[in-house]
């Protein structure tokens, strides 16, 4: 974090941080703008009982008016939400701009009130418009050089008030700052805690929703995403399980030991996501069985199947592995049961059964198999 701006150094992180806070300012601009803007107006009608010809004031007060109006309402433009902090700052400097022009109008009348009127336009940018720090602050110091430049316009100004005004404006500015500065400096630290648990609580998520092996869903996510699509039932669309079970692998557990099974099934599961759409989802449900849910626009059974095939020839290609420096190939193949989904009834756990079902009569038909759960009425 930048000690003077507060910025983020990763720009990335800064970008969060300024979308995190456009609700934020949205809410806090819907307020005090129309309000500070009533009352911006309120002031011109006391200035038809203290001035004798206020017209010149009554323009530059309707001008400033409208201008931040205009201004205040392409911030509800969703599109330009993003620039808010510019056009907040660009308001603020028109309304800055109002005060010292009417400043000047009154220069010879002693114009104490737009002189307090610009002390409150600070702790009002500062403090209540919403604007980011380093915003707020470049706008505090373009009104205190204005009112500098302003100032010097009048002759008769008494050079001990002058410096009085001055440094009144400059505390005025310094301790404003420093109230928005320790103000967004907390909401910056709260905004870093945040991230850091968020992404803790993201990291246990994925940990508990993932296999420690393969990298792949476990069984939990794979049943959390099927209640999630038995929840969404898209017209048209079929829904598939494809349960898959390793032929053989037992055998290499026993032969080469579990250490080469396991990089067994990690060569599977890379095959298994390399052949597979980039919205279809594989899990291992546990041991050597593997879960692929898919969803196909039109295709009934024949798409499903198709793809189980595709999945049986990727597993049954050899494993060219390397033991103690020496080359090790392995075969296995693998049988999948397809169940079609969304059916009367339809659960997790029955598709799951239904799948698991098919699963084993593609077994006792022989390894490398796919046979499809017995028809069942689709409701689509």
């Amino acid at each position: 974090m930048n000690p003077i701006t507060l910025c983020f150094l990763d720009t990335s992180l800064e970008r969060r941080y300024r979308r995190h806070q456009l609700e934020s300012i949205r809410q806090i601009s819907r307020l005090t703008i129309p309000l500070s803007c009533l009352m911006f107006a309120a002031y011109g009608v006391i200035e038809l009982f203290t001035h004798d010809d206020c017209s010149l004031l009554h323009t530059v007060r309707l001008v400033v008016l409208v201008l931040v109006l205009g201004l205040f309402r392409l911030t509800w433009q969703p599109h330009l939400m993003v620039y808010s902090n510019q056009i907040f700052s660009l308001i603020t400097l028109i309304s800055a701009g109002g005060v010292l022009t009417m400043y000047y109008l009154e220069i010879d009348h002693r114009p104490n009130a737009y002189f307090i009127t610009l002390i409150m336009m600070l702790f009002w940018c500062y403090t209540l418009i919403g604007l980011q720090y380093v915003y707020a602050l470049a706008c505090g110091m373009l009104i205190w050089l204005g009112f500098s430049l302003t100032s010097n316009f009048d002759k008769n100004q008494e050079l001990v008030v002058l410096i009085d005004q001055h440094f009144f404006l400059l505390i005025a500015n310094i301790l404003a700052a420093l109230g928005a500065f320790a103000r967004e400096r907390q909401s910056r630290l709260l905004f870093l805690r945040e991230c850091h648990i968020t992404g803790e609580r993201d990291s246990l998520r994925d940990h508990a929703m993932r296999d420690s092996l393969t990298g792949l869903l476990n069984r939990r996510a794979l049943m959390e995403h099927l209640d999630q699509v038995l929840d969404i039932q898209a017209p048209g669309v079929v829904q598939a399980a494809l349960f898959i079970d390793l032929d053989g692998f037992k055998p290499i557990n026993d032969r080469h030991g579990h250490q080469i099974g396991d990089q067994v099934l990690s060569f599977i599961a890379g095959r298994l996501s390399n052949t597979l759409r980039g919205n279809d989802i594989v899990g291992r449900l546990g041991g050597d069985e593997f879960l692929v849910l898919i969803s196909r626009e039109g295709d009934g059974r024949k798409g499903p199947e198709q793809l189980a095939r595709r999945l049986v020839d990727a597993i049954s290609r050899p494993i060219h592995l390397e033991v103690d420096g020496e080359p090790l190939i392995i075969g296995v193949s693998a049988s999948v049961g397809v169940c079609l989904f969304p059916f009367s009834g339809a659960t997790p756990e029955t598709i799951i059964a239904r799948a698991d079902g098919a699963m084993y009569e593609a077994k006792q038909r022989g390894r490398g198999r796919v046979v499809a759960a017995n028809p069942l009425r689709l409701v689509l």
